[in-house]
């Protein structure tokens, strides 16, 4: 196998959009279980933007490339004795990976062979690249952590995002009843796709909104929030409900200390009884249950080819990262974004 020359985006220091560069690197073989893979199509999340303004928890040190998750092509593979290649993970094949580390930004990546998932045949991998870290998010927040039955009543904070709307599309298959929490002046028709009825923050509290629709309170309550809000919304659950937390937002510059002043408030509501307290970690999740985390990729993928909770996408080549930054950042992007590399 010969070297390969590719070009990446790299964060280089902490900053705004203009810190992305485009670099050139040289990609060696691949170890024994991994593969060379060219990246069709990166998924942009706001933990990207996060991680490139030095704001992120797991992503402290430049430089670095930002992205966890992508769909691309196999190139080459090594293979690994000791653990043979999943079913359909070959040199040609179409996949999509949510990465444990960033680096989606690229040309190519080299990534263990258990974390490609093969495409449904004619997939098309820029709608791929938008699935795995949202989706997988929802489904950790639904079902491991959520534990939830059809009928079931939640509050999604920031229903209009790309978790959000994951959780509404995934939300709405499993027959929940679905509150969500957002301003964006489009947000009540693309909520109500898949029934979530909007809470418009900036008119409305939700606890008193809730308190007067579910006097029972609800059964689970999806926060990305942190601060005021996890109290709030612990006090909107009904008994036996939970309160997962995903993320962490936070005022610019310190969200670091945002974040773990969020985790300590949600240890502490942990102590209280009657009611369940969760983190969601989904790259923790990931590392730790190999064939859980293939299955459940595999299983989106699929959905989202069949059409029903396919995100809609808004596409931009790799070397336009910075003005999609940009976008993301004053929300006046359309939908998920992905960086493409043509594919």
């Amino acid at each position: 196998m010969t070297d390969i020359s590719f070009r990446k985006t790299v964060v280089e220091r902490f900053g705004g959009p203009e810190v992305l560069r485009t670099v050139r690197a040289t990609l060696p073989a691949p170890p024994p279980g991994h593969a060379r893979v060219k990246v069709l199509a990166a998924g942009v999340g706001m933990t990207d933007l996060m991680a490139r303004s030095g704001d992120y928890l797991l992503q402290r040190r430049t430089p670095f490339t930002p992205g966890y998750e992508l769909a691309g092509e196999i190139v080459d593979v090594t293979p690994d004795p000791a653990a043979p290649a999943p079913a359909g993970v070959r040199p040609g094949a179409r996949v999509a990976a949510a990465m444990t580390r960033m680096g989606g930004y690229a040309e190519y990546v080299v990534l263990p062979l258990w974390q490609l998932v093969p495409l449904p045949d004619g997939m098309d991998p820029h709608v791929a690249a938008a699935v795995p870290l949202d989706q997988l998010t929802a489904v950790s927040l639904l079902d491991t952590h959520g534990r939830l039955r059809r009928g079931d009543t939640v509050l999604i904070q920031g229903a209009n995002g790309g978790v959000g709307r994951a959780v509404g599309a995934l939300g709405a298959a499993r027959g929940l009843r679905m509150y969500g929490t957002a301003s964006a002046p489009d947000a009540r028709e693309a909520l109500a796709r898949n029934g979530v009825e909007l809470i418009d923050y900036r008119r409305e509290d939700f606890e008193a909104v809730l308190g007067e629709r579910e006097p029972g309170g609800v059964q689970a309550v999806f926060d990305h929030l942190g601060g005021d809000a996890l109290r709030k919304g612990y006090r909107v659950l009904a008994p036996g409900g939970v309160l997962v937390s995903y993320a962490a937002s936070g005022r610019p510059g310190h969200m670091v200390g945002d974040t773990l002043r969020a985790a300590a408030r949600l240890t502490l509501l942990r102590l209280r009884p009657g009611r369940r307290t969760a983190l969601a970690m989904v790259p923790r999740e990931i590392r730790a249950d190999h064939d859980r985390y293939r299955s459940a990729l595999a299983g989106l993928l699929a959905g989202a080819h069949a059409g029903g909770t396919a995100p809609r996408i808004t596409a931009a080549p790799l070397a336009e990262a910075p003005s999609v930054h940009e976008a993301l950042a004053h929300r006046t992007l359309a939908g998920k974004a992905v960086l493409t590399n043509g594919g």
